[in-house]
């Protein structure tokens, strides 16, 4: 077939299959942004490159270029050139107007001033109620002359984690982070500055002081940072699986020695600020050890046992260091013994991806604690746009049961790499947590499936779809829900009208627009309202810009009505803030695996309105909301990533209308509906329950391992 022929032929199918352009236009910019970032990291995987051929040939690696970080001669060095804005004009006090400027200032201020630096090693990790910080409020906005209008942006400066978005650039750049894990070392911190300074800092719209903050507060706790390598770094978990442990530290540090060509007291252990308990410690080496497994078999599941382990390792038969078997004689034998035999959970999922998967595992993880089950939470890095706080999610599998929150596609395959975690040798006991809105599963999950020993869903409606389909167990297990801590706020903060009865739906466009249906709540809102009514509907979307032409379709829907459209990312807080400070919640999905934000609303004490109709009515029913009647519908085309056979709910926008104008016109009534969806919702969603029961499934589960074992 000719070159013509093909194109035609490709042509045709796109023109046929229009439903899937939106899904090509974006998986064309995706794979246009991924090759364009890896042709932009050719230098830097030549350094690798060079180095890792010159170790397979037996070479003595030596010491890489170091920066003085406090010698402007020793950056530009480094950096091969001199970009503008490199270096800034310096700042006297009076010169600080903002963070940003604030922070320039304390840049300089911290490579200006030794005694500083050595006096307070922590001042720019620490934020301003660390020592340095209550330093500059009191004694050293004198000594520096800092009139008191200037302190306040200085303490907002340090408040700010200015490290963190820089290092979570560094982290989601996986192909990076791969090639150089030690990149924030003094190993590998020359290249990588020069990495952010002339690529990384453009592609994640980062200002030069964030770059400087995270590399000074890197060369100021090497060993901290060669830890925190190791917890990002699979290869290195791989090789050193219990490299961070009293047990391994001395065996990875010499590798790390030889292998990067680096010494100095960063790389002894005894300076690493070694912070897992000595219990995980201890689980961490007896995964690692095949010998110790041996001796003990039974040591993580009777206390007996443990505490014969723990006597072992205190003996010379255990063959460890004296230094090992004195740490090990100082533990408190009966705690560490109990502890060592406490099954907990493995979490990992969407920690810092803005979402309903987030707040869905930040719910089970707050349920499992409020049990008291351990726990241990990694986060899967999805794209730079995360929230800056994957590296405050280092957990490894130290539990013997693994929870994947992980939608099936497009990252459940990859979701260990996406971790940046290397799954534990001695394979866990692996649990799927799978939201759907469908009573069928796609063939796809089929497959997934197999990779697991079981499969949990929050809602009956997700379950019975799975049961019908998997061969795997499947079972209800809701996440609960907590409100977490937020500051009120008035509708006017948002950019909203005080005055009129205002109803409120929020939603991710990359949720599916058609299922979420705002047009059709702009319909009966239009049905419920006229220009003379004091009402108003707000909806809240994110991420417009991925969605051109759904964004202006909602817009043109809303032209002529008193309807607000707000397509920004908010932080959770600002969301159940946006809830709190409107009227009324509505949601007309077509369906929904949980309906997570409405039963937000409904703790909120707010009056909820929505679909009859899939996983909310778990929680929501005649007495506690206002639930509005549908006919079922097949999609008859495929709307990605939901196939045309599939069925959801087409809901009555008469009677959602009706709903909507109940309670305009009976607001008491509305706010009394509220307060029993409130108390209905805090009875039923509450993360104790949830708790309980996620330890009653992991007791089972060991139950079902322990039978296996023997």
């Amino acid at each position: 077939m000719n070159m013509r022929l093909i194109g035609f032929v490709k042509g045709l199918y796109w023109m046929i299959t229009p439903w899937w352009l939106r899904e090509r236009v974006q998986a064309r910019r995706i794979r246009g942004a991924q090759a364009a970032s890896l042709a932009s990291l050719v230098p830097w995987t030549e350094i690798e490159r060079v180095r890792v051929a010159a170790r397979a040939r037996g070479e003595v690696i030596p010491a890489p270029a170091s920066i003085d970080w406090f010698d402007d001669a020793s950056v530009c060095s480094a950096v091969g050139s001199t970009p503008p804005d490199l270096f800034w004009p310096a700042l006297q006090p009076c010169d600080v107007t903002d963070t940003a400027s604030g922070a320039r200032y304390l840049v300089d201020l911290w490579r200006r001033r030794t005694d500083l630096r050595e006096r307070f090693p922590d001042a720019l990790s620490e934020g301003s109620a660390g020592a340095f910080g209550q330093w500059l409020q009191a004694d050293g906005a004198v000594e520096l002359g800092i009139a008191a209008p200037v302190l306040p942006r200085l303490v907002a400066a340090l408040d700010a984690r200015l490290a963190d978005k820089p290092r979570q650039a560094f982290l989601a750049n996986l192909h990076l982070a791969s090639i150089f894990p030690h990149g924030l070392t003094p190993a590998g911190s020359a290249a990588i500055f020069k990495w952010f300074v002339l690529v990384g800092r453009q592609q994640a719209r980062l200002s030069m002081e964030e770059v400087w903050w995270l590399f000074l507060d890197a060369a100021a706790h090497p060993e901290r940072e060669l830890l925190a390598s190791w917890s990002f770094a699979p290869a290195w978990q791989s090789r050193h699986p219990d490299g961070t442990t009293v047990f391994g530290c001395w065996e990875f540090a010499a590798w790390f020695r030889t292998e990067y060509g680096v010494d100095g007291p960063w790389t002894d252990p005894v300076r690493w600020p070694i912070v897992e308990s000595p219990a995980v410690q201890i689980r961490i080496a007896y995964e690692s050890r095949a010998h110790w497994r041996t001796t003990h078999p039974q040591a993580l599941d009777e206390p007996a046992a443990a505490a014969a382990l723990l006597a072992w390792l205190a003996s010379p038969e255990a063959g460890l260091p004296e230094a090992n078997r004195g740490w090990c004689r100082e533990l408190d034998a009966s705690v560490v013994s109990g502890e060592l035999t406490q099954a907990g959970f493995n979490l990992l999922g969407h920690f810092c991806y803005p979402s309903g998967l987030r707040i869905s595992i930040e719910s089970m993880a707050d349920s499992m604690r409020s049990a008291g089950t351990p726990i241990s939470e990694r986060d899967m890095v999805t794209d730079v746009k995360d929230d800056p706080h994957h590296a405050r999610f280092g957990g490894t599998e130290v539990y013997d049961t693994t929870v994947i929150h992980v939608q099936p596609d497009p990252y459940f395959t990859s979701a260990f790499e996406r971790a940046q975690l290397a799954p534990r040798k001695q394979r866990t006991y692996r649990v799927a947590y799978w939201y759907w809105e469908f009573a069928q599963i796609p063939d796809l999950w089929v497959a997934k499936a197999r990779q697991v020993d079981e499969v949990w869903a929050a809602t009956e409606f997700v379950a019975q779809g799975l049961r019908e389909r998997l061969k795997v167990p499947v079972r209800t297990l809701f996440p609960g829900v907590k409100l977490a801590p937020f500051e009120k706020r008035s509708k006017s903060s948002f950019g909203l009208d005080e005055a009129p009865y205002t109803f409120l739906f929020t939603f991710h466009m990359m949720s599916v627009m058609e299922r979420k249906n705002p047009l059709g709540l702009i319909r009966a809102f239009r049905k419920a309202f006229t220009a003379a009514d004091n009402a108003c509907l707000v909806l809240k979307t994110s991420y417009g810009e991925r969605y051109p032409e759904q964004i202006r379709e909602l817009r043109e829907a809303a032209k002529g009505a008193n309807i607000r459209i707000i397509d920004e990312v908010y932080s959770p807080d600002a969301v159940l803030a946006l809830i709190e400070a409107c009227d009324a919640y509505v949601s007309l999905h077509r369906s929904e695996g949980l309906g997570l934000t409405m039963a937000e609303a409904m703790l909120l004490g707010k009056p909820v309105i929505a679909t009859n109709f899939s996983g909310n009515v778990d929680f929501m029913n005649q007495s506690n909301s206002l639930l509005v009647d549908y006919k079922l519908k097949r999609l008859g085309w495929p709307i990605p990533p939901y196939d045309a056979h599939l069925q959801w709910a087409e809901p009555s926008e008469d009677h959602a209308a009706a709903h909507m104008r109940r309670l305009y016109d009976d607001q008491p009534g509305a706010r009394e509906l509220g307060l029993r969806g409130k108390a209905s919702a805090e009875a039923s969603l509450s993360l104790q329950a949830a708790g309980q029961r996620f330890a009653a499934r992991l007791a089972e589960i060991e139950a079902l391992r322990k039978e296996r074992k023997n």
